[in-house]
This record gives C-alpha cells, structure tokens and sequence, in this order.
C-alpha cells in the first residue's frame, strides 16, 4: 500500500519539466525539441560555411 507521501513525490516528480521551452510575449510556453536545436545549428553551421 502506497502512503500519501509516496504517492505526492510521485506526482511531483511528474510535475518537474526535464527541457527547456521558448515563452512567448503572452506567456505562451512552446517547449524546445532536440529536433529544433538540431535545425538551428544545421542553419549555423550552413551560414558560417558560406
């Protein structure tokens, strides 16, 4: 049987966000995927090269 302790770590752990996001001027929260930092230093890497 689990205690209400264990359950309310559970929960919060849960809750923790492992990333990073971008916070628009409204405050909207557009997380940041691996995909999009790969397309962004392909970008750099690209211009630095021309």
């Amino acid at each position: 049987m689990k205690n209400s302790t264990t359950t309310q770590a559970a929960q919060a752990n849960q809750d923790v966000m492992h990333g990073a996001a971008i916070i628009d001027e409204k405050g909207k929260e557009t997380p940041i995927t691996e995909e999009m930092i790969q397309k962004a230093l392909k970008k750099i890497l690209q211009a630095s090269q021309s």
